[in-house]
């Protein structure tokens, strides 16, 4: 159940931005929503008119037009992953092959490359897919490959790339660092698995 009225306070104030917190779901309501009445203002629109922002009962409460969304804002909300340090622990860097081996993952990854990079000019091999989740640099067709499959991957192949894929969770979140994805449910399947730095001294 959403906090109706920490929406309306994130609305108005948001916090600033802070990489090593996670966003509760009425910032990320509320964020939407600016959003929303932010896009129709550039685009000439009318907020009052589509009940917008405060013009409508989400921020504007009672009395006001009601407010509709055609999306669930916390998914929609555009959202990065916590910093790459929260996953550099030697737990974090282990990797488990499944019960066939690398041949195993290999196949793993050709089934993400037929179904997220299909009529690609040049998709890649399994081998050759798994090798660029793993590089610890990407840019130009690597970089683009890696960024389709994550823009587009659903949640059961997302898990499996720790089980099939034999991949760490630190290549994981390293790979969506590199790609700059912020899709909300790819940054909350990563999140869970962060741990806050020990520092030094400590």
């Amino acid at each position: 159940m959403l906090d109706f009225d920490q929406v309306r306070a994130f609305y108005f104030d948001p916090p600033p931005h802070d990489p090593e917190r996670f966003p509760s779901r009425e910032e990320l309501t509320a964020r939407y929503e600016r959003e929303r009445f932010e896009t129709c203002v550039l685009r000439g629109g009318d907020p009052e008119a589509e009940a917008l922002g405060p013009h409508g009962s989400l921020i504007g409460g009672d009395g006001k037009a009601l407010t509709i969304h055609h999306t669930i804002p916390e998914i929609h909300a555009k959202l990065r992953p916590l910093p790459l340090t929260w996953f550099d622990h030697p737990r974090r860097h282990t990797h488990t092959l499944p019960p066939g081996g690398i041949e195993e993952a290999h196949l793993f990854f050709r089934s993400l490359s037929y179904a997220y990079l299909a009529g690609h000019p040049d998709r890649p091999s399994g081998a050759r897919l798994r090798r660029h989740f793993q590089s610890s640099e990407l840019s130009g067709l690597p970089l683009s490959l890696v960024w389709h499959v994550l823009a587009c991957v659903r949640g059961f192949d997302l898990n499996r790339l720790l089980a099939y894929g034999g991949l760490s969770l630190y290549e994981i979140a390293r790979a969506i660092h590199l790609t700059d994805i912020r899709r909300t449910f790819v940054s909350r399947w990563i999140n869970q698995f962060g741990r806050r730095p020990i520092e030094e001294g400590v």
